[in-house]
């Protein structure tokens, strides 16, 4: 919306803000009671110091039609400058008078744009909101991670939303594919394997391996600044019609712990060779099993046993509706 502006706040405009903040999430919190958590209970003080706290974070007022009508806040994962990619909006709000509007859906499409480095976006919610759920769902966020009851009214929830692009690989992406694998094996793997026995594993790894996985395997690639900086494919089990396997999952990694994983998961949970199956399984480094734990995979049979090429079997049930 054109009529949308976002201006970044100075210490003159903590009252604004104060204010702003205080009328929107004021109804919530009489409806929740929220004392830790509602920012409207945060002091002036508090306001004035979040505005400060930059390069850590950036607070801006957001301007319906020359109004002042709320408020957004980013905040990078770590403080200062980073590279690392992650960033939070915390908060996001909107007085009553101009919801509905569209307002914040444009604004989070705004600073969306603002910030093309950003390779993954977090927030948190109130779970028994659901139109505040839907509207991040909307702007293509995903729940994640574990709740959080505040009281036996209300939890909290986070949403992601990752940046990077996903698609088929191609025969260009092996080399660089390979490369990856390789990387992970050397620099990640080896911590629980040793240098000597990932060495010979990586090895198998080449471009011309990865072509061939791909050949029979629906694998997928995930771009960011024009960079592959994670893979993952999925392939029926043993050619079964009801059965898929899930393999060659690696995240760039540097970008460990920033969503790029979930990403891949829900992509191959997406696919075809996914969504007719009633079971899936994954061989899982002793890395990546509690990952993959936490997303609704168990060890097979109920067995935590690693087998000879020092992998954990994992799987997933599910009804499909024929």
């Amino acid at each position: 919306m054109d009529s949308i502006r976002l201006v970044l706040a100075t210490e003159k405009d903590a009252e604004l803000l104060h204010r702003l903040q205080v009328e929107a999430f004021m109804p919530l919190y009489e409806k929740y009671h929220d004392d830790e958590t509602s920012p409207a209970k945060e002091s002036l003080d508090t306001i004035r110091w979040k505005i400060k706290d930059r390069p850590r974070s950036d607070f801006y007022i957001i301007e319906f039609e020359g109004e002042p009508v709320g408020g957004i806040r980013v905040r990078n994962h770590n403080g200062g400058n980073t590279t690392e990619g992650v960033r939070w909006i915390s908060p996001i709000f909107v007085i009553a008078a101009f919801q509905g509007k569209g307002i914040a859906q444009a604004v989070i499409q705004k600073v969306f744009e603002m910030y093309p480095d950003t390779l993954t976006w977090r927030l948190g919610t109130i779970k028994q909101e659901p139109g505040n759920c839907h509207l991040y769902e909307k702007c293509g966020f995903v729940r994640y991670g574990d709740e959080d009851v505040v009281n036996d009214k209300m939890t909290l929830v986070k949403y992601e939303k990752s940046c990077a692009n996903a698609r088929r690989i191609t025969e260009a992406d092996a080399e660089e594919v390979s490369k990856l694998v390789v990387r992970n094996f050397l620099e990640v793997n080896s911590k629980d394997y040793g240098l000597d026995a990932v060495k010979q594993r990586a090895n198998i790894f080449t471009a011309e391996k990865i072509l061939q996985r791909a050949s029979y395997a629906h694998m997928y690639v995930f771009e960011w600044q024009e960079k592959i900086i994670g893979v993952g494919a999925i392939s029926r089990f043993w050619g079964s019609e009801t059965e898929s396997i899930l393999l060659t999952i690696f995240v760039q990694p540097e970008l460990h712990g920033k969503g790029v994983g979930r990403q891949i998961i829900r992509t191959l949970e997406g696919d075809e060779l996914f969504t007719r199956a009633s079971r899936i399984e994954i061989p899982a480094s002793i890395t990546a099993t509690e990952f993959y734990r936490k997303l609704g995979y168990d060890f097979k049979n109920g067995i935590k046993e690693l087998d000879e090429e020092g992998h954990y079997r994992l799987e997933k049930f599910r009804e499909v509706t024929l």
